[in-house]
């Protein structure tokens, strides 16, 4: 999964080409390692001119089809001025979309700022520019710049991920992509040579400079945002310009102000059980008409609809991953999202109540029936003489908000239950454990509020052993896939925690609610595994994800699921 690394030409220096072994590994060093130099000054002028051009259109202001013209940060709204001696290097990814249209206008504050104008990017831009000399070339660089400039103040650079829940794990996945190194691409422009593990960044580099995510609360529920203390709604949201301008100056201020604390965030994924290479699931997306009911009536029943996968692939897993009512909801939802986070809300309360009173289509199971969960080797779901056709929804949180409604609190044991202590241990998203949960509406009787009884756990094996032809909803972080087997076969999805990586506490940061965020431990990255195997297998399969060899392992074909007897839509 190592990239191999050439030399850069010197024929803009006049010099002969390096040369390069057989095996694609250059006699000589490359000329820009990270940390040494600015990579532009080695890159070549039609490299330069593309960098330039796609930096002028950065600037350019973002439009969104119904977004008023009118910036509800007022005409000339202002950030706090960027002073390099006081403040952390930061960068932002800002999703355009998400925030009834509030993306939209931040990025346009950011436009009209300077600093800010150069390292505050539209994520959906900056995804599409990946050509040489695209935006994304010039968000790497950036990257680069902002951590020789941290590194020299003895701290790390930050990176606001705006958006929705999603956003987190999609920020991730955007910076490692962006630190991939691309032996194909060294010889002619600068900087995207290998360091020996995959990445232009040294494995002493990513420990130390790993940007801390911030995010920004740009979508219906925002839980990250929430629970890290950058609050609940976008800066600023319900107040007049001036007001709403100086919210979110205080917002920025507070991101780049280095007296923010800095703290270790765990990151769960998506990877093969045990002993495999591969997952053994291939994955659908729902689609149908929009409206309370998306599935369509076949012979007298309701069956729903499948289409291709698309982006993200399931891998990362910031915040929570559920089966069951939820994910199902959430699937029915990506269908008929809405431009505010009241309808979306409203949207949501629709779709569930649809769910329980309509049938189960034939390509379902009956709640969660066939499923079980496996934690460390022993089975942790249905519970002992129950089934799982019982329970509405299971799964783990990772942090201690779900829905902006939810809170997880340990289940006791029989002496603390014999004591009448009733303060339970909250989630927390730093202490190596998930917190397995499963409900039923006899669980909302039996423990009356919106916090939902768990179980930490290390890790865990979801096993589907339903009938050719079904399979089930899964949810992580807020987007929602069809997991079946092609075959007909019993399929897992296992989840064990895969990074280590520092985020950034806001002012709203409630420590009653996260239990404590400091950990005692040094804020650092780190790949995760209780074996050297284990930290490398999880390097090797982020450099798969980002270079998309996930996608082609996990989303299904039109054949996939007509061979599983599945509906696609247009196959």
């Amino acid at each position: 999964d190592q990239q191999a690394a050439v030399a850069l030409s010197r024929a803009e220096q006049g010099g002969a080409p390096a040369q390069v072994h057989a095996d694609g590994l250059s006699k000589e060093p490359p000329k820009w390692v990270s940390g040494t130099k600015d990579p532009e000054e080695l890159m070549s002028p039609w490299m330069l001119a593309e960098l330039a051009s796609s930096r002028a259109i950065m600037r350019q202001d973002t439009v969104c089809a119904g977004h008023p013209a009118a910036n509800r940060y007022g005409p000339r709204p202002r950030l706090p001025p960027f002073v390099p001696s006081r403040h952390v290097p930061t960068l932002g990814l800002i999703n355009p979309r998400s925030g009834a249209g509030a993306g939209v206008d931040i990025l346009a504050v950011c436009k009209a700022c300077p600093y800010y104008q150069d390292r505050v990017f539209n994520i959906i831009d900056l995804f599409k520019g990946q050509h040489p000399g695209g935006l994304f070339d010039v968000f790497r660089i950036e990257l680069c710049k902002a951590k020789d400039e941290a590194m020299a103040q003895g701290t790390r650079p930050r990176l606001i991920s705006g958006g929705g829940d999603g956003t987190g794990s999609f920020a991730l996945f955007l910076v490692f992509k962006a630190l991939r190194a691309d032996g194909h691409r060294a010889v002619e422009e600068g900087g995207f040579a290998d360091t020996g593990n995959g990445f232009i960044w040294t494995d002493a580099e990513m420990a130390a400079s790993f940007p801390a995510i911030a995010q920004m609360p740009l979508g219906s529920a925002n839980d990250f945002a929430n629970i890290l203390g950058w609050g609940q709604k976008y800066p600023g949201a319900g107040r007049e310009a001036d007001a709403a301008a100086e919210a979110l100056g205080r917002w920025f201020e507070a991101i780049i102000d280095p007296a923010s604390e800095v703290v270790n965030f765990d990151v769960w994924g998506i990877v093969p059980p045990k002993g495999q290479a591969a997952c053994d699931f291939r994955l659908a997306e729902l689609t149908g008409d929009l409206g309370a009911c998306p599935n369509r009536s076949i012979n007298g029943k309701r069956h729903i609809q499948l289409k291709e996968a698309g982006r993200p692939v399931p891998f990362f897993v910031c915040l929570y991953f559920t089966a069951g009512l939820g994910a199902y909801m959430t699937a029915r939802f990506q269908l008929n999202r809405h431009d505010s986070p009241l309808k979306n809300r409203l949207e949501y309360i629709r779709q569930a109540i649809r769910i329980i009173v309509e049938r189960v289509p034939p390509q379902m199971a009956l709640r969660l029936e066939n499923v079980e969960f496996h934690c460390d080797g022993a089975k942790a779901f249905p519970p002992r003489r129950q089934r799982g056709r019982a329970y509405r929804e299971a799964g783990f949180f990772n942090i201690n908000w779900q829905a902006h409604m939810f809170h997880g609190g340990v289940r006791d044991g029989f002496l603390r239950r014999c004591c009448g202590c009733r303060r339970r241990t909250p989630v927390q998203f730093n202490d190596g454990l998930m917190d397995v949960f499963r409900w039923k509406f006899l669980s909302l009787l039996k423990n009356p509020g919106t916090r939902i009884l768990t179980d930490r756990q290390r890790d865990l094996s979801l096993r589907f052993h339903g009938p050719p032809g079904k399979g089930l909803f899964f949810q992580w972080d807020g987007e929602a896939r069809f997991a079946f087997s092609p075959s007909g076969e019993p399929f897992s999805i296992s989840v064990r925690r895969i990074l280590n990586v520092p985020v950034v506490l806001g002012p709203d940061h409630d420590a009653r609610v996260t239990g404590g965020a400091d950990n005692g431990k040094a804020v650092q990255f780190a790949f995760a595994g209780q074996t050297p195997k284990e930290r490398t297998d999880i390097r090797a399969r982020i450099l798969r994800c980002v270079r998309g060899d996930l996608d082609r392992e996990l989303n299904a074909t039109c054949q996939d699921l007509l061979a599983a007897g599945l509906p696609c839509q247009g196959c």
